[in-house]
């Protein structure tokens, strides 16, 4: 069984970017997004209860190059930290 990125159980470098998250927004949603080419690797991020969601593509096996994205902006992050500063950017938008 693989563990889900969004649990924090797969030890990939995503999960340090929505762990970094989950410290500042603890009613985090991860999901996987559903029909894409590449759901293993593209992920919706929302506050519990709220309808607006960022999205979050990653190579595969959460590697970086981190793509996040609302319905207005993207922001392209190298690294786990710069991709959490970006989904909280973009949550709190």
């Amino acid at each position: 069984m693989n563990a889900d990125p969004g649990s924090g159980e797969t030890g990939w470098p995503l999960n340090d970017a929505f762990r970094l998250v989950r410290a500042e927004v603890p009613d985090l949603v991860v999901e996987r997004a559903a029909g894409g080419e590449r759901d293993d690797a593209d992920f919706l991020l929302r506050i519990a209860g709220s309808i607006e969601a960022v999205e979050v593509e990653c190579r595969p096996g959460g590697q970086p190059v981190f793509i996040v994205s609302d319905e207005y902006s993207w922001i392209e992050a190298a690294d786990p930290a710069a991709a959490a500063q970006a989904i909280l950017d973009l949550l709190r938008a």
